[in-house]
């Protein structure tokens, strides 16, 4: 599941459906991943898009429209948050440190699109098994390009902004564990994650379409300063073909 991340980055900002479509599709991805010894890698990419009346499913995403208009959309839903650590799959003291695991979260959402083409986007969002007890918002804009009738390019900007509980559970050391591992403790703070993305795609036929997107996140330092952590900034990739029923 982690892995189906990489298809939220080629989905145009506003899927348009007619009641009761779907729409299946598989690519591959490349994604960078912030512990250490928790390697970057080319993954399969599955993707399934379904809309029925006011029930949605995108990618990672399923939940209720409140709104549903052609240029504006606001939605309550869950989300599959797919950061996780293994400590098996780190290196030298790390090992000692407690699993953190992935997570549900419910959240609202909302997105305008307007008549040039700009659009705003956001999304608030808690986890509501008890893992990180944290909360992330969302909010970025971009434009979407019209080339022709068949290609359009999507550039997007934002930023995610992550409270203190989140942090603490995904990239602190607890006493406890530096204690018991040797690991120096780390209680970080919150924090904002800017980023920067383009998506792209091309329709081949009215139902078959390609599409493609990349996506940098630039890491904070309560994110990059982490005994957990070794990178300063993640890099996605996807690519890959869709068709709509």
């Amino acid at each position: 599941m982690k892995k189906l991340a990489l298809a939220l980055l080629f989905l145009t900002p506003m899927s348009v459906m007619a009641q009761e479509q779907y729409s299946l599709g598989l690519g591959v991805g490349y994604q960078q991943k912030p512990y250490v010894g928790d390697n970057s890698s080319w993954v399969p990419v599955p993707h399934f898009e379904y809309q029925n009346g006011r029930f949605f499913i995108k990618g990672l995403k399923a939940g209720l429209f409140i709104v549903d208009m052609p240029t504006t959309k606001v939605d309550t839903h869950l989300r599959y948050q797919s950061l996780n650590f293994k400590p098996k799959d780190s290196e030298g003291a790390l090992r000692d440190l407690n699993r953190r695991k992935s997570t549900i979260e419910l959240g609202v959402g909302a997105m305008h699109i307007f008549p040039s083409q700009f659009f705003v986007s956001a999304d608030i969002d808690a986890d509501i098994l008890g893992r990180s007890k944290g909360v992330n918002i969302d909010a970025g804009g971009g434009i979407i390009h019209n080339f022709n009738d068949h290609f359009k390019v999507i550039p997007k900007v934002g930023g995610i902004w992550s409270s203190k509980k989140h942090n603490d559970y995904y990239y602190g050391v607890s006493r406890e564990e530096s204690a018991r591992s040797g690991v120096t403790e780390y209680n970080p703070d919150s924090s904002f994650t800017p980023y920067v993305g383009v998506g792209t795609v091309i329709d081949a036929t009215d139902n078959l379409h390609l599409f493609g997107g990349v996506q940098v996140k630039f890491l904070p330092s309560e994110v990059k300063n982490s005994p957990m952590t070794n990178r300063s900034a993640l890099s996605s990739f996807a690519l890959g073909i869709n068709y709509n029923f």
